[in-house]
């Protein structure tokens, strides 16, 4: 196991940090570099490089290792990770594991470093106690209740460090005693409530070394102190059984000595491994929006925080040795209102309190939300006119049809304007997406709110990088500078009350910005869509075989579609339906075009494999099978296989033909025709808003119809977009004539009216304040089998009955049979 520390031994005494920065930064960036001095001052020799890469130390060690620096001879090893069984034996004089070889039954190494006189300088130590108690005691002198003793303190420590270690508490006397390993001060102070303040700092740090305080009796005193074993070291299973009480309690750790490079996605992908986090708390510098060293990780499950703390303690990540502790318990979050909850909160407060809670929760989200009031008064300002104009019931169409129309226009020109400045809409549509920990979408904004406005509202938590709001205003999206000020925000913000109207927050796609801008979608690539209707089937296809990446076939995708409602508009419906075929011919691919790859080289990449055979024939993609490896968290580890993708069923088998047994990185590559599922075919056939799975159908399932909506007003929205064949709205088993069940079907004349209805509909439209759900009726089944369906669903509880009815039966019989 390779590691990314190294230790490097024989150094020039005249050596220093700068120097051997410069000369191990060539190999890659450096997340730490100390040289080792004694408490006098004087280098020890050796020193330890952090890289962030694995690789990177494995190439210094490499070439470092057994070369001169000045006249000194280096040896280069590897950092083994604390606890290691195979790490060597520390034989330093000034190494801690040495004196503890000493104290364990090691007649030999006794007498080498003599511990008779630390034990003199110990009974010295103990009569310099006594005496310090009398000297500050002198009216109390048997009264040490106001007396401590602090124990684990640095060497090299002094006294003006503890006094302000333990600011802003007054002592009244202090006295320390040390010796080659450790110090222990002895303090006096004037109140109780000052020993009570010191006592619970108990465990914490001072010059990297943990401190232990214990109060002092005269009695019990010089048996405490004359026990040398209790004096310098912790009983182990004592602290190992407090620390797994604290960590099983909390369920919450404290990573510290992090490099500053770390990402929170980097120690988000690192504690996983173990379990369900919770929360992972990174600490930012603002200046500079790196890590701090340090971060806090709260699991699920306590368990779970256990496995990682005993796992990962001591071991190396980026260079750098981890130290976890027990984090202590989270305080509770104090909230924007006044007071807690209790008996007397009003249920609205109660309600906003709930609704915070729950808004980083995917549940509750809808991308394209939109106000049925801001809508309103954008379209009012929009045509000049009044805003009750658009809300009274006067002419055909009723209010509730002429905002759900205009929100469906307004829905529109956002959704160009966001793919107009490289927002991947798609990213929204995916089911179960990976959400950005910095981005945030912001919805329901009133009317005639401007970008700024909403700028400085995030500014106060921190930093913003991007910022973006269509024209029409309503919606924006805010992108902070790091995770922890974004958190902040959202938590801040949701909800929040912005003029007339709470903010709804969402956590935007990971991707959200991993796409093509403007260029892409260029007045230039718009103006050759006639130019495309002419071309022929055989050079469509071979057009589309062009395209590389997925990017291009996404923006040649969205210029069909641009192409489709131009034709539309001027009537060649024919034309349509044919570019219709087109595209679903080139979106489907031939069976067997994937080669399956044996006998890869650990070391060989994706893209090094697409090279290969890229030369030759047109590839459409490359996968290398890969698995986790637990001594690698970092990256996973290639297992020796993968499957290469073309588009042709003929540059498969010419594949397997003619570059078998040839020679990638060492290896002889054994190939033969996969006969695997199409992952991505099968991955877009999945239930969505997809253009492709409408084929020839022209009926469409309106889901969510609100029970006050109306025959005739849902007539009217959906006849906007077309001529309907039929409209049909399945009704309640009641004597109102206009009850229904809240779903309905609708049919077009045309395969072109259908389309255009249902991409317009169906990403945010809402209809008296529900939204309406879309999707393709499937055509094979008729209005008979709906019924039977309905019917065998309704009648599935009377045939359980009587299945049970006929196993009691039987049951008796076999009870008669018997007797």
């Amino acid at each position: 196991m390779s590691s990314s520390r190294l230790i490097v031994k024989g150094l020039p005494s005249n050596c220093t940090e700068s120097k051997l920065r410069a000369e191990f930064t060539k190999f890659g960036v450096l997340t730490d570099c100390t040289l080792k001095y004694t408490k006098e001052g004087k280098f020890r020799r050796f020193a330890f490089i952090g890289f962030e890469k694995e690789e990177n130390a494995r190439s210094a060690k490499n070439h470092f290792n057994n070369t001169f620096m000045n006249s000194s001879k280096l040896k280069v090893e590897e950092c083994k990770p604390f606890g290691d069984e195979t790490k060597p034996r520390a034989w330093s004089r000034y190494a801690k594991d040495s004196r503890l070889v000493v104290i364990k039954n090691s007649k030999h190494l006794n007498d080498m470093y003599d511990i008779q006189p630390a034990k003199k300088q110990k009974t010295q130590e103990d009569s310099r106690f006594s005496e310090f108690l009398q000297l500050n005691n002198k009216n109390e002198a048997s009264d040490t209740k106001l007396s401590l003793i602090l124990r684990g303190i640095p060497p090299t420590v002094k006294a003006k460090n503890v006094k302000d270690w333990l600011i802003p508490v007054k002592l009244k006397g202090m006295k320390l005693v040390r010796n080659s390993f450790e110090s222990a001060a002895f303090i006096s102070f004037y109140q109780a409530q000052d020993v009570a303040k010191v006592l619970k700092r108990n465990g914490q740090f001072i010059g990297g070394n943990k401190v232990q305080i214990t109060t002092v009796s005269m009695k019990s005193g010089m048996k405490t102190c004359s026990n040398e074993d209790n004096y310098v070291y912790e009983d182990r299973k004592t602290e190992n059984a407090s620390i797994t009480e604290a960590i099983l309690e909390t369920g919450r750790l404290f990573v510290r000595n992090l490099p500053f490079v770390c990402r929170e996605d980097e120690l988000q992908y690192l504690f996983k491994n173990f379990g369900e986090v919770a929360d992972l708390q990174m600490i930012i510098n603002k200046k500079t929006g790196l890590c701090k060293g340090f971060a806090i990780v709260t699991f699920v499950f306590p368990e779970n925080a256990l496995a990682a703390f005993s796992s990962l303690d001591g071991t190396i990540f980026k260079g750098r040795m981890l130290h976890i502790l027990p984090g202590e318990e989270k305080n509770p979050v104090s909230t924007n209102f006044s007071g807690e909850i209790d008996s007397k909160s009003s249920f609205k407060k109660i309600k906003l309190l709930e609704m915070k809670a729950n808004a980083g929760k995917s549940h509750s989200w809808n991308t394209l939300f939109l106000g049925a009031n801001a809508v309103a008064d954008t379209f009012a300002a929009k045509l000049n006119v009044d805003k009750s104009d658009i809300l009274n019931d006067v002419g055909e169409t009723s209010a509730g049809v002429r905002l759900a129309l205009a929100e469906t226009r307004l829905v529109r020109d956002t959704r160009e304007f966001l793919l107009s400045n490289g927002v991947c809409l798609d990213a929204f549509s995916r089911p179960c997406a990976k959400r950005s920990d910095i981005t945030i979408l912001v919805k329901n904004l009133s009317f005639g709110i401007d970008i700024s406005e909403i700028k400085r509202m995030f500014e106060r938590y921190g930093p913003v990088k991007n910022a973006l709001m269509p024209p029409e205003g309503i919606c924006a999206i805010i992108e902070m500078q790091n995770a922890v000020d974004a958190r902040k925000a959202f938590s801040g913000l949701a909800y929040r009350r912005l003029r007339s109207q709470p903010l709804y927050l969402e956590w935007a796609p990971f991707d959200v910005f991993n796409t093509v801008t403007s260029d892409a979608v260029s007045t230039e690539n718009i103006s050759n869509i006639s130019k495309k209707r002419d071309l022929s089937k055989d050079e469509k296809k071979i057009l589309r075989k062009s395209k590389k990446y997925r990017q291009a076939e996404a923006a040649q995708v969205e210029e069909y579609k641009d192409f489709v409602h131009e034709v539309e508009e001027n009537g060649s419906k024919a034309d349509n339906e044919m570019e219709t075929d087109d595209e679903q011919d080139q979106l489907e691919l031939n069976a067997n075009t994937t080669v399956f790859v044996k006998n890869l080289n650990f070391d060989t990449t994706e893209e090094s494999l697409r090279q290969k055979f890229a030369s030759r024939f047109k590839v459409r993609s490359v996968t290398i099978s890969k698995k986790r490896d637990l001594n690698k968290m970092s990256k996973p580890l290639s297992m020796g296989f993968g499957f290469v993708q073309f588009y042709r069923a003929e540059d498969a088998k010419a594949a397997v033909k003619d570059m078998q047994s040839t020679l990638l990185d060492g290896h002889c590559l054994e190939l033969k025709l996969s006969h695997r599922e199409n992952i991505v075919e099968k991955a877009r056939s999945r239930k969505s808003v997809s253009l492709l799975e409408q084929g020839e159908c022209t009926k469409i399932l309106v889901r969510n119809i609100p029970f006050q909506a109306s025959r005739k007003e849902m007539m009217q929205l959906f006849g906007s977009f077309g001529e309907l064949r039929a409209f049909r709205m399945p009704k309640k088993i009641s004597t109102s004539k206009e009850s229904h069940r809240g779903f309905g079907f609708v049919d077009y004349l045309t395969c072109a009216d259908a389309r255009r209805a249902f991409n317009a509909l169906v990403h945010s439209t809402h209809f008296y304040g529900r939204r309406l759900v879309l999707e393709w009726a499937k055509t094979t089944e008729t209005l008979e089998e709906l019924r039977e369906k309905t019917i065998a669903a309704t009648n599935k509880a009377e045939v359980r009955k009587q299945k049970q009815r006929i196993k009691s039966i039987e049951k008796d019989l076999t009870v008669i049979d018997d007797d």
